[in-house]
């Protein structure tokens, strides 16, 4: 993506994404991450390896259900999308001309999970102009997508063990992916926008974090309940 682009991708995500709705996602997928090891961490049938397997498997929904919440509590639209394929539920939110979507990670330094459905909504730009997806059976209810950007939740654990401290959410940003959705043309620290509002941070400060990535703890903050989530 050339730099007036990139630069215009990353205002509009930092103009209409609300950092009060970027910090209640960061704050429910925390304790999302926090219950899911407390479910495993009791039952007695499971090793820890297989634990960690179930752990990794489920960090999707840890996601979609933070994200949901948070479109809840915020009144931003969100929906979710049958893959014709698959049959699998993925949850598209909506907030300003930010197209929200997830993705669960190892390391910072992961590239994108590419998938049929991801590659779709990204333009050439790195702009959605329109949405010509046949996501599945569920009709649409969010009816205008032109001119957004997409931007990818990309979460992680503090580490690899099956323990309170590795299971902590430990990484969470925004990424912009280019338009084969190979590799992130930006990341965002999406602590950064909750907890300074729209700044951009500088490169080296995410270049170091990707360094530090192992000793970053997300430690969940008190949980908003006053919205419920179906």
């Amino acid at each position: 993506m050339k730099q007036p682009l990139l630069d215009q991708a990353r205002n509009i995500l930092l103009r209409e994404l609300d950092p009060d709705f970027i910090e209640k996602i960061a704050v429910e997928l925390g304790w999302q991450y926090h219950s899911l090891y407390e479910q495993l961490a009791v039952d007695p049938t499971l090793p820890d390896y297989l634990k960690e397997e179930e752990f990794n498997r489920r960090r999707a929904d840890c996601a979609r259900h933070a994200i949901a919440r948070a479109c809840q509590q915020n009144g931003i639209p969100f929906e979710y999308h049958r893959l014709a394929c698959n049959g699998q539920k993925k949850l598209l939110a909506k907030a300003g001309r930010v197209i929200l979507i997830q993705e669960p990670i190892e390391t910072l330094r992961d590239h994108p999970a590419t998938a049929d459905y991801k590659v779709a909504l990204a333009d050439v730009h790195g702009f959605v102009r329109q949405l010509e997806l046949d996501l599945g059976d569920m009709a649409d209810r969010i009816r205008d997508w032109s001119g957004c950007v997409l931007a990818v939740l990309l979460h992680g654990a503090a580490g690899p063990k099956f323990n309170p401290e590795n299971k902590s959410l430990g990484r969470v940003m925004l990424a912009v992916p280019d338009a084969a959705y190979t590799h992130w043309i930006t990341r965002l620290d999406l602590q950064e926008i909750a907890m300074f509002g729209r700044t951009v941070p500088i490169e080296e400060e995410i270049e170091a974090e990707v360094t530090q990535e192992d000793q970053v703890v997300v430690t969940p903050k008190r949980r908003n309940d006053t919205a419920e989530f179906g």
